[in-house]
């Protein structure tokens, strides 16, 4: 897995999410400042003490939200926010091997 485009994340605050989170399921899944990514895991640190304390394998990932609110952006008058589906459905682990 290539992520050599997420690393524009690492230091920064983020909420991540499973692809399952929708309007009626909150999928947050962890929280906290992305210390790195190593073969293809997302790893976190613990916000009040800054130790890495967590990781999540991007293969569950839905979204990457990124908590700084500079630049702030703001909506087009009549805009609107779109959810992008993932084209295939995330493979279970335990079915691939």
């Amino acid at each position: 897995m290539d992520t050599k485009a997420l690393t524009f994340l690492v230091g920064k605050e983020v909420d991540i999410f499973n692809p399952n989170d929708t309007e009626e399921v909150d999928g947050l899944m962890a929280s906290g400042r992305i210390l790195g990514i190593e073969d293809g895991w997302l790893i976190l640190a613990n916000p009040k003490s800054g130790d890495p304390d967590f990781a999540v394998h991007l293969q569950y990932v839905g979204m990457i939200a990124v908590r700084e609110v500079q630049p702030m952006m703001e909506a087009l008058p009549g805009g609107k926010l779109h959810r992008l589906h993932r084209p295939q459905a995330v493979p279970n682990l335990d079915e691939t091997e």
